[in-house]
């Protein structure tokens, strides 16, 4: 079962030279993780089917419930093994940046 990241530990993930694959699963867009893949949830049983199944990968959704648990069983049962769901989603990732924004 797919653990929760927290927007903090992603930040520092995404600096690694070898960043995880962020997947959007929202059905609309509003703001966005820089280098997100947006599949929305509804298609991921399809989209996937070249992607390297040994990466660490990300699922993110509005809220950090829902979508991004259900896309990260869906990963999880096409053969993903490194998946993780933003904890929050882009709520809290929106939430983490406005922190470290000078005031």
């Amino acid at each position: 079962m797919a653990e929760y990241i927290q927007p903090q530990e992603l930040v520092q993930r995404l600096r690694e030279p070898h960043p995880p694959l962020i997947v959007d699963v929202r059905i609309g867009q509003i703001g966005q993780i820089p280098g997100a893949l947006h599949v929305p949830v509804l298609d991921l049983e399809d989209k996937p089917r070249d992607w390297d199944r040994d990466q660490d990968v990300v699922v993110f959704c509005q809220f950090g419930k829902g979508a991004s648990e259900y896309a990260a069983e869906v990963l999880e049962e096409q053969g993903f093994r490194r998946v993780w769901k933003l904890a929050g989603g882009m709520d809290g990732w929106s939430q983490y940046l406005a922190g470290l924004a000078p005031k």
